[in-house]
């Protein structure tokens, strides 16, 4: 596996990780990094084909603004992925909590 490939797998296990934290934060849960790394990847895969779906691109208006207020430019597919990840996650928790009858873990 060459070193490009290594820094992907890293970046996609902290986005989700990121986004799966965010999700559980926002959902009231309680999760470990490993839980939340899982949930923000699957969120991120729920989360990018709905928002293919609607051919929406998410997160570019938000790097857009953060360019024009702050003068830092942010990469739009990094912020995307954040965005779509944690949606996502927020739509699995959403339905496997309807499915099992749980509350939030708060």
């Amino acid at each position: 596996m060459d070193t490009e490939n290594i820094i992907r797998i890293v970046v996609m296990v902290l986005v989700g990780a990121a986004s799966g934290g965010l999700a559980s934060s926002i959902m009231r849960g309680n999760n470990s990094f490993l839980t939340n790394a899982i949930l923000g990847i699957a969120g991120a895969v729920v989360g990018g084909t709905v928002f293919n779906w609607l051919g929406l691109t998410p997160g570019a208006n938000i790097v857009k603004v953060i360019d024009e207020t702050f003068g830092v430019q942010v990469p739009q597919n990094i912020v995307g992925m954040i965005i779509s990840g944690t949606l996502g996650a927020i739509l699995i928790i959403w339905v496997v909590r309807l499915l099992t009858g749980r509350k939030s873990r708060r």
